[in-house]
């Protein structure tokens, strides 16, 4: 209803019973030229029969604004839902018609990035569908989802576009991977970090499944192994390892020689992008690339000036320019599926003189030394006290030679306590801080023994 038109029966029914000078109701029976006196202060006189037709034209009107108000509501009930419809489709050739399949529509709110509306229904026989869904505001959208138990195609419609016609492709399932194959592999060698001999490495890999099942790793088979699986080999040693793709949603499953993961692979191209970091020694870096599903171009780029890349069919190609950075490429193709390039990055800058000395003081080795470096002062130490006391001379009295023999058996038995110390630091049997404490005390006893005497 319009703004100024809501009114209750009852207002209306009240207005209509208000007298006006200008409303009056002829009797049936009176002809138009019989004039009604006006009595009782000048309201018109009613008879049974105007009362009668007075009554007549409130239902009319009543009546008709009743009429035109549920026409109205029907009007804009019909505006509040937008109906998607659409096919679909079983993609892998000879299977059955999706029957049966449950569409979601969602209605996604884009700045705030969360689900605002939600409604469901199923296919038919055929795999059409139709489904009504709240309209949507400024800055949403809709996602219509088919879900048939192995994994969920969705498309993004705009409420502008919401009349076209939809289509949805689904397929059988499969658990082999011979129709699955990489299109290119690429790893880019941007970070060299000589202080700690670290390589930050980027690889991009673009796959595709050119039959016409999805494949699905069949998690429950108890013969399941990494040969069923969709895997990737990383460098002995690599770390803070990442995954990212555009497949649909699955799990990243580390092992010892890199990782697999139980993403579906409907058929179409895709692509991954993988990140880690790992370590290389004495300018050399080696990494055993295995390609499982072969490869039809290969490419390597390292930092000019950082060394040289060989592997497997690689040659070294011309310099290109990434960001602000300049790279030699190495480019490989044609990989028969199994390939192992066995890529070797030698000429790797080391640490400087400056990166050498930081790096050994903040080493287990450097603190090693230090402790290596006091008890051998002290050694030197006591073996001087030692020789300095035995070339002192000696007084002509019984009582100082024989003091002066207490002593050097003392001295003996302290240097003996200190070997055999040593000893048991060497073999692992004392830990490092009991160790120099026991040291400096034997070190301490004779000193103080060699200066009373």
């Amino acid at each position: 209803m319009k703004p100024g038109m809501m009114v209750t029966m009852r207002e209306l029914t009240t207005k209509l019973d208000e007298p006006t000078s200008s409303m009056r109701f002829q009797q049936p029976w009176v002809s138009p030229d019989t004039r009604v006196s006006p009595v009782n202060g000048g309201n018109v006189r009613r008879t049974k029969g105007a009362r009668a037709a007075r009554y007549g034209l409130n239902f009319c009107i009543a009546f008709t604004l009743l009429f035109w108000f549920t026409v109205e509501l029907s009007a804009q009930s019909d505006t509040t839902t937008t109906t998607l419809s659409g096919q679909v489709a079983n993609g892998t050739e000879g299977a059955d018609p999706p029957a049966g399949f449950t569409v979601f529509a969602l209605v996604i709110d884009e700045n705030a990035e969360s689900i605002v509306g939600r409604v469901e229904t199923v296919t038919e026989p055929d795999g059409s569908f139709s489904i009504d869904v709240a309209n949507a505001d400024p800055g949403q959208f809709y996602r219509v989802v088919v879900d048939d138990g192995i994994y969920t195609p969705y498309v993004d419609v705009l409420p502008d576009s919401a009349d076209e016609p939809i289509s949805l492709t689904v397929y059988e399932r499969t658990a082999s991977l011979d129709k699955i194959s990489v299109t290119s592999y690429s790893m880019v060698i941007p970070v060299v970090d000589t202080s700690q001999r670290i390589i930050g490495v980027l690889s991009a890999v673009n796959l595709v499944n050119t039959g016409d099942e999805v494949y699905v790793a069949d998690l429950t088979d108890p013969d399941l192994t990494g040969f069923n699986l969709l895997r990737f080999n990383l460098p002995v040693g690599y770390q803070e390892l990442t995954v990212e793709s555009d497949l649909p949603s699955g799990n990243v499953m580390e092992i010892g020689t890199g990782f697999a993961i139980s993403n579906p692979v409907p058929p179409g191209e895709y692509s991954m992008v993988i990140s880690y970091s790992a370590p290389f020694d004495d300018g050399e870096f080696s990494y055993p690339l295995r390609l499982p599903f072969g490869a039809e171009t290969v490419s390597i780029l390292l930092p000019e000036d950082a060394g040289t890349v060989t592997g497997l069919g690689l040659t070294r190609s011309e310099a290109v320019t990434i960001g602000e950075g300049r790279y030699i490429r190495y480019n490989g193709s044609d990989y028969e599926r199994r390939a192992e390039l066995g890529v070797v990055i030698s000429g790797l800058p080391e640490p400087g003189l400056s990166d050498q000395f930081s790096e050994f003081f903040d080493s287990t080795q450097f603190r090693i030394a230090i402790v290596a470096s006091v008890a051998l002062g002290l050694v030197a130490v006591v073996l001087y006290v030692v020789f300095v006391a035995r070339r002192s001379p000696a007084k002509p009295t019984v009582s100082r030679s024989s003091t002066e023999g207490d002593a050097d058996g003392a001295r003996s038995t302290i240097i003996e306590a200190i070997a055999e110390l040593d000893e048991q630091r060497d073999l692992g049997k004392i830990e490092e801080d009991d160790y120099l404490a026991q040291r400096q005390r034997l070190v301490q006893r004779a000193i103080n023994d060699d200066s009373e005497q």
